[in-house]
């Protein structure tokens, strides 16, 4: 593997959906439509931030699409390309949210993940989210998923 280069977040912009779309393709069984990143772009209320080269601004590594609300941000969606998996960017992506949800006052967090993607689990456990309950069959292939939170208030700094 090539040695990580320097790497910033930004908003994506519509010329990411290919890069999007095929890391999102090798990453989920059930990947989201180009449709559905389109919507993202243009809904008032999502953040949709891809993590890109400093060098050219054109290589997407991973990517992060939440709702931002008064009441609480929903993680919708985090990928990272699976060659860029285990180099922590899937936590500095994660740390972009809470950060803003911080910065915005916004009390909480919620997400929901497939209850068999430990991975996953593991990064929101060490980002400071509890399970709540469990959504039976809640997704289209019929697993479940684990709804997680995490509260913000108090919070001065996010995980490092």
């Amino acid at each position: 593997m090539d040695p990580l280069p320097n790497l910033s977040p930004r908003p994506a912009c519509l010329e990411d959906l290919d890069s999007v779309l095929k890391i999102e393709a090798s990453s989920h069984p059930l990947p989201w439509s180009r449709s559905g990143f389109e919507k993202e772009l243009s809904t008032p209320w999502s953040r949709f931030i891809v993590l890109t080269d400093d060098e050219t601004d054109t290589l997407v590594f991973g990517y992060v699409v939440y709702w931002i609300q008064t009441e609480g941000v929903s993680l919708l969606n985090i990928t990272v390309g699976p060659e860029w998996r285990g180099l922590g960017l899937s936590r500095k992506l994660m740390q972009l949210m809470i950060q803003e949800t911080i910065r915005e006052e916004i009390p909480r967090i919620l997400l929901e993940v497939r209850e068999s993607n430990q991975t996953a689990i593991r990064l929101y456990e060490s980002c400071g989210f509890k399970k709540t309950h469990e959504r039976k069959g809640f997704y289209a292939d019929g697993e479940s998923a684990w709804v997680m939170e995490s509260r913000t208030e108090g919070i001065e700094t996010p995980i490092q």
